[in-house]
């Protein structure tokens, strides 16, 4: 946001440019010195929310009309986003005064509290990986037509989740580019799209791809990833396709980045039905953030198949290899352990094992 305020020379200063945690009037203090408390300055406290709701909301200041507000809300849902609502809360002690400390103790300005989406939700959690530049660029253009700046649409976008109402001539029409362009980029044969499709809006240099690979019979997306040392999802995002069904002699473009070689403190984990990106970091005792980074993803969405780093099982832990005749409840008492804590610590949801199953053991 503040990199695309610079772009259309409007003035602007971000409050923190680092992971830094402030106390609230501190940052209050910053908001203030910024432009000395002037009426006409436009405050942006971006959030992401939870409590399992879906879609992008904002508060704007009991001071302030909504205006901003609704033109902030509309851009968001036009780059797809799902509208909640603007709207004002008030202290319940004080009705004359706001709810959130960030409106109620800023002063003259203009503040807007936006919540671009839960985090807590599966859908809002994907969307906000894919499009959360193209739904702060929408804050952007609410600020500079409010504001009176010339706004001019960003270079640095080069994908965009297809939305339910789009039509590749808004599409087109969005992103300053044209609707043959797209259709040529992205292989298209037909203007139908398909909600969830993944549309890129400009091509990708020819450095940055290592090779094209031609499907021969007997492929599969699984056999090819392997093969190349990535994962299918790295491959239908590159290819831009949206079903794992691939055609003898098409041509799939192979990723020269692929996934990281294993290091001393790694090993692969192999993706297997219901595994998700929560449970996986809970098996490994690490964070969904610290996951995603180590394996540099680009979607929370998971596929039987797909190779993840994963820190190595610690010397507390070892690995049982269920043989015939095993229950959870025989392991678990050879083992001096609860049925349930080897029920969560291999994110099992049933009493059922196959033979030949590997266990983590605490």
């Amino acid at each position: 946001m503040y990199k695309r305020l610079q772009e259309l020379n409007i003035p602007s200063v971000i409050i923190r440019n680092t992971d830094e945690t402030l106390p609230k009037n501190e940052r209050i203090e910053r908001v203030l010195n910024a432009y000395n408390n002037a009426p006409n300055t436009i405050l942006i406290s971006n959030h992401i929310n939870a409590g399992g709701g879906e879609g992008a909301e904002i508060v704007y200041a009991l001071r302030n009309d909504d205006t901003l507000a609704r033109m902030a809300l509309n851009n968001i849902g036009e780059a797809g986003q799902i509208k909640r609502s603007i709207y004002q809360r008030v202290l319940p002690e004080d009705p004359t005064r706001d709810y959130y400390y960030i409106l109620r103790e800023t002063g003259n300005t203009e503040p807007l509290l936006v919540e671009y989406g839960f985090i807590d939700n599966e859908k809002d959690a994907a969307k906000l990986i894919n499009n959360l530049e193209s739904y702060v660029e929408g804050v952007v253009k609410a600020i500079a037509d409010y504001a009176g700046y010339e706004y001019t649409p960003p270079t640095t976008i080069n994908s965009y989740i297809v939305q339910r109402g789009d039509t590749l001539y808004s599409i087109a029409n969005r992103f300053n580019t044209t609707v043959s362009e797209l259709k040529r980029i992205n292989n298209l044969t037909t203007d139908v799209l398909t909600i969830g499709t993944k549309l890129i809006l400009k091509e990708t240099p020819p450095e940055d791809l290592n090779n094209i690979y031609i499907v021969k019979k007997g492929d599969t997306l699984y056999s090819i990833a392997n093969n190349f040392n990535t994962t299918p999802n790295i491959i239908k995002n590159l290819n831009n396709l949206n079903t794992n069904l691939i055609t003898v002699g098409q041509k799939l473009l192979i990723p020269t980045t692929t996934i990281p070689e294993e290091k001393d403190e790694t090993e692969i984990y192999i993706v297997k039905k219901g595994d998700s990106l929560w449970s996986i970091s809970k098996k490994y005792n690490i964070t969904v953030d610290e996951l995603i980074e180590l394996n540099d993803l680009t979607t929370i969405n998971l596929q039987i198949g797909d190779k993840l780093l994963v820190p190595k099982t610690t010397k507390e832990e070892n690995i049982y290899t269920v043989k015939r005749g095993d229950t959870l409840w025989s392991i678990a008492r050879d083992k001096n352990i609860t049925v349930q804590s080897l029920k969560e610590k291999n994110n099992l949801t049933s009493n059922l094992l196959s033979i030949g199953q590997q266990l983590i053991i605490p």
